[in-house]
């Protein structure tokens, strides 16, 4: 009670002087430079205040700025930025402002001035995406093309391990299919930045060790824009992309919306091997199967944005999206040929399964948000409702033959499952900045609640069968209560951050056919600290710290069993326990230009997909699981330079050591132990191509050495891909094409041997992808965009997944 009386004081200091400000915008030759972007940003944090554009006259007007100090920058494509410091404390005009070109000419091949795609801050990564090659594509390929960020099977990972999504700094609580499907219906021309934090502050979830954070481009000026967009990828099966945005402001509302529609197809190989052991160690025999994956799926996503602006302090915002990809079909041909120890011939069974999908994913989200103290207090309160529908069905039939070719047995079943997941979300977060420092401070409680419905039918018979062995009904329920604390100090040569997160998790699973009810209660404290020494004008030391949990997804904590066929299943697991990640990193930032971070991580019950062959049955099950620890030793270099003035060169390397620890049911249950030393090298390059500035080049090279995921060690990956953008129109409508794995290098090898455990497989995904991609715009298309945000509490409801 009495944090939130602190609140609402907090909130009633506002500052009622206003002022405005007027100027205009000329170019060398004192010719009005239209439609150029007029911002003010307020001091000492650099935080956004107020924005227009200029009119075709070059003039440009801003009203209601409060006394303070600003930062105003000038800003337009092919112009120098323009920037100074204000104090404003009366009307002020501005006289004719000079915009200097930015253009300079070597050998015919004119170059841009313009920030380097790559920021680095001492806690984060800053990947800048807008009006490249990229803005045309999707947030999904955005992301795959993100420094840092390690895409596998979606899941993405950074400083090899897996990061939470955020964007607009608010969290993605989606599957990840649905994950996936969101992502790739993203305009990238709604993206302005890629986030990668690597020591979150304690306003983020304690949730992950790493963020991810989406920033969209925000509407500045008064008017109408919209665009149309779409693409189309083809590797062996064609994939189509085509959507549109809608962006309209006044004086009171800002109002956006967005719709695509993503019918696609994709095609999925896997070879994979298991060699099974007798008792006393020899080989009885080895497992080869070949598997076929289509996935035929036709998804319409749908995105709106609405903010009101009550006064100067006040706004509320509305926001929702909407998901559908029902009547997905996923086909699978899977060949297992069998293998005894001694023999020449080969007897084995065919698998045909038919998964039929339909999901339905969507949230409401509202925010009334107060800035107070001259714009550098914020106390906002936020409620989110999220839900999921699906439904999924498999029909399975195995025919077995003999090393003569004949038939000689089946087997076939038939699985309805069903799942229902509802989130509630309330949260309020307060910000200020008290002389020289900048508090934050909230609370946020999240319900969760999912059930989950299995019904198994033996179909050999001719009819369907109920099996009530293998059916099953799972209800899981949530809470987590949280309150957070952070402050900010800077000085002349040093700045420190420290936090605290304190979260209280409750936790009921009940499996009806197991007869079994788990339970979990438990208080954490999550600390995060920073300290920053900027020893000279070249070179910069910061020393962080930072605690974080992850909980087990929902459909991990599902008991239930999905069979990729007779010998090969995947199963969930009520008794999971949250993972526990303590991390330490030494950042050494040389010249804004150079950096280094060296780090050490150890997760405690580390949770993973662990496959485990019993070699009595034959069978492969990979179960999620604990693991008793995971840790990581790491050396990281990042870099940025022009090479002559017409290519932006930026690369990353990490050479790190990873080692693991899990008790081997299957083995005895002894504990084996696995460890890597790998080297991952990342580089892209950002060629100007035209004197006009209209033709761009992107040209990206990766290679990652081997990596450990769970007990898989994963070997030899190069990654390769050029993209090619082209304005046209007068920069009224932008052509795209990128051409991705250009050396047929993406394949995805995992290995799992240790003791009487021996299985491996190769995915072969889609990676040789041709894509043309086109963007018109229409209105006054030269306003910047506004974008939905996408609320907390969605990312958990992932399934957790090894495979590629």
């Amino acid at each position: 009670m009495k944090f939130i009386t602190l609140l609402a004081v907090l909130v009633s200091l506002q500052i009622t002087a206003q002022h405005s400000i007027q100027g205009n915008l000329v170019d060398e030759q004192k010719t009005p430079v239209a439609f150029a972007n007029a911002l003010l940003f307020k001091m000492p944090d650099s935080t956004f205040y107020k924005g227009t554009t200029t009119d075709e006259n070059g003039r440009f007007q801003m009203e209601n700025i409060a006394t303070g100090d600003y930062s105003f920058a000038a800003s337009y494509v092919g112009y120098v930025t323009l920037s100074r410091k204000l104090t404003i404390d009366k009307p002020t005009n501005l006289d004719d402002l000079t915009l200097l070109s930015s253009t300079e000419s070597l050998a015919g091949v004119v170059v841009t001035a313009r920030r380097p795609t790559i920021e680095k801050r001492p806690d984060r990564l800053i990947f800048n995406v807008e009006n490249t090659s990229l803005s045309t594509s999707n947030a999904a390929n955005i992301l795959k093309n993100t420094p840092g960020v390690f895409e596998m099977n979606g899941s993405y990972m950074v400083q090899n391990a897996t990061a939470v999504i955020y964007i607009n700094d608010r969290r993605v609580y989606i599957t990840q299919d649905e994950l996936n499907d969101f992502l790739q219906s993203q305009s990238g021309d709604n993206i302005k930045s890629v986030e990668v934090i690597t020591n979150p502050s304690a306003n983020y979830d304690a949730e992950g060790v790493a963020v991810i954070n989406i920033n969209t481009s925000k509407g500045v000026s008064l008017g109408y824009k919209g665009s149309i967009n779409g693409s189309y990828s083809i590797d062996e099966l064609a994939k189509y992309q085509i959507g549109t945005s809608q962006f309209y402001k006044n004086d009171w509302v800002n109002i956006y919306a967005n719709y695509s529609y993503n019918p696609r197809k994709d095609l999925k190989l896997d070879e994979a091997q298991v060699g099974f052991f007798n008792p006393d160690g020899t080989r009885s025999s080895r497992w080869f199967t070949d598997f076929e994956k289509v996935t035929d799926s036709d998804a319409h996503n749908f995105n709106t944005a609405i903010d009101f602006t009550l006064n100067d302090n006040n706004d509320i915002s509305i926001s929702g999206n909407y998901s559908a990809n029902n009547n997905q079909d996923v086909r699978t041909d899977v060949r297992t040929l069998i293998l005894p120890n001694g023999a020449m011939d080969f007897d084995g069974f065919d698998t045909d399964s038919d998964l039929a999908i339909d999901r339905t994913t969507g949230f409401v989200n509202g925010a009334w948000i107060n800035t107070f103290n001259e714009g550098s207090g914020r106390f906002s309160l936020e409620g989110n409702y999220i839900f999921t529908d699906r439904d999924k069905t498999q029909d399975l039939l195995s025919t077995f033959f003999g090393t003569d070719g004949n038939t000689v047995g089946t087997n076939s079943f038939f699985t309805d499952a069903a799942q229902t997941i509802d989130i509630a979300v309330a949260k309020a977060d307060y910000e200020n900045t008290l002389g020289n420092y900048i508090l934050k401070a909230g609370a946020k409680f999240s319900d969760v609640s999912s059930t989950s419905q299995l019904d198994f039918f033996d179909t050999d018979a001719g009819s369907r069968q109920f099996n009530a062995a293998l059916s099953d009904r799972f209800l899981y329920d949530e809470k987590i209560y949280a309150a957070y604390f952070q402050l900010d100090r800077d000085w002349e040569k040093w700045a420190i951050a420290l936090g605290l997160r304190a979260e209280q998790t409750d936790v009921e699973g009940d499996s009806r056919s197991l007869g079994q009810v788990n339970t979990q209660e438990y208080f954490e404290l999550f600390p995060n600290v920073s300290l920053t020494n900027q020893v000279n004008d070249n070179n910069a030391l910061t020393l962080s710290y930072r605690r974080s949990i992850e909980r087990p997804r929902y459909e991990s904590l599902n008991p239930f069993s999905y069979f990729i066929n007779d010998n090969n299943v995947n199963t969930g697991n009520p008794n999971l326990q949250p993972a526990f990640t303590n991390k330490i990193n030494l950042n050494w930032n040389i010249k804004n230009q150079y950096f280094f971070d060296a780090y050490y991580t150890r997760t405690d019950n580390a949770l993973a997909i662990l496959p485990f062959q019993n070699n009595q049955t034959n069978v492969l099950n990979s179960q999620n699981f604990n693991m008793d620890y995971e840790l990581q030793y790491s050396l990281d270099f990042l870099f940025y330079t022009f090479l002559g003035s017409s290519i932006v060169f930026q690369a990353q390397t990490s050479l790190f050591y990873m080692e693991n620890e899990f008790t081997a049911i299957q083995s005895g249950g002894v504990k084996q132990k696995n460890d890597v030393t790998g080297l991952y090298v990342n580089s892209i390059s950002s060629i100007n191509l035209s004197e006009d500035r209209t033709f761009s080049a992107t040209v990206e090279l990766g290679y990652l050495s081997n990596i450990l995921i769970g007990s898989y060690e994963f070997k030899n990956q190069f990654t390769s891909g050029i993209g090619l953008r082209k304005s046209i129109w007068n920069d009224r409508a932008v052509l795209t094409l990128d051409y991705d794995d250009i050396f047929l290098s993406q394949n995805q090898p995992l290995k799992s041997r240790y003791l009487n455990q021996d299985n491996e497989y190769l995915g072969l995904p889609e990676t040789n992808l041709l894509t043309l991609g086109f963007i018109y715009n229409f209105g006054n298309f030269r306003l910047s965009n506004n974008d939905v945000s996408t609320p907390e509490d969605q990312e958990r409801i992932n399934t957790r997944d090894n495979s590629f």
